[in-house]
């Protein structure tokens, strides 16, 4: 009688008692899902930034990022449009759901918004205190909106954990905050109060990402063995030379160089490139690096 016993790969069951890698959100079409989340959340931070100048090119870039640019990419991964229009139907029951809603409703909000800088003579303002209040917190949603989706999948202690939506927050912000103080450069507008706030940007948002790989390393044996990845593993050089030389420490001495002196507009632009590659990378890291619990 022939025995297939040795015919079998042990490979194919390693998945039952090994963390295993995701793939599905970050390769192939998962690609379109991490910049889509990335355009979308910074430039919900920059419109959330520019309520508080009630700046309109603010509102404007903002708008366009989230919705064009991260719209358009977005679609990528949804596939084919005629189609996709079926994630709205599922708002109770699917976090992506109810993130298309916030979007749906920050375009339509945002677009009233907009509407008396560009028609003059309208009936109402969209500056009201109470409409800003609105709009600030949609704004919150939907920096939220990528990490929230992720922060919903169990099988991934690395994106369960408590501190990721912190930090999506203070990072949408902090990005937001850069690309606002770049646009005020440009228009010759004083930039000393947008730096103090960039400055405690910064210190929050390196504060709260080594709070993240610091907790999520102690909530369970699949999420610690995702962050020595990142920190000690395959995704180390990466991780290292993109988010903290690239992201953290060349913005922070360019932060320092502009401390005691006057701030430059050609620094800010500087910084806000490092700023840019920086956060993308460190959305690209913690999608990479994410491995699912074994089952056994």
């Amino acid at each position: 009688m022939k025995s297939y016993t040795n015919s079998v790969d042990p490979k194919l069951f390693e998945w039952m008692v090994k963390p295993t890698p995701q793939k599905d959100w970050i390769q192939g079409p998962g690609v379109y899902l991490w910049l889509a989340f990335f355009f979308s959340e910074i430039g919900a931070g920059l419109y959330f930034l520019s309520l508080f100048f009630n700046y309109f090119p603010g509102y404007l870039v903002g708008w366009l990022l989230t919705l064009v640019v991260g719209g358009l990419v977005h679609m990528g991964y949804l596939g084919n449009p005629q189609r996709a229009f079926r994630i709205f139907a599922k708002p109770r029951t699917s976090e992506l759901s109810r993130g298309m809603w916030v979007i749906l409703i920050f375009a339509i909000l945002g677009f009233l918004q907009m509407l008396p800088a560009v028609f003059s003579g309208l009936p109402w303002s969209g500056t009201g205190a109470g409409y800003r209040v609105v709009m600030g917190i949609v704004c919150i949603l939907l920096i939220m909106h990528g990490f929230a989706t992720m922060n919903v999948v169990r099988a991934l202690p690395s994106w369960n954990s408590s501190v990721i939506l912190p930090l999506s927050i203070i990072s949408g912000i902090w990005v937001g905050s850069q690309i606002l103080e770049f646009m005020f450069a440009l228009g010759g507008q004083n930039l000393i109060a947008i730096e103090m706030w960039s400055r405690i940007f910064l210190f929050v948002y390196i504060g709260i990402l080594i709070f993240y790989l610091w907790g999520t390393i102690h909530e369970s044996d699949t999420a610690a063995f995702s962050i020595k990845e990142l920190l000690k593993g395959n995704f180390a050089l990466l991780f290292y030379l993109t988010v903290v030389v690239i992201g953290i420490i060349v913005p922070l001495l360019l932060t320092f160089i502009m401390w005691g002196s006057s701030v430059a507009g050609s620094l800010v632009f500087l910084r806000l490139l490092f700023v840019l590659v920086g956060d993308v990378m460190l959305r690209y890291s913690i999608m990479r690096s994410a491995f699912y619990t074994p089952l056994l």
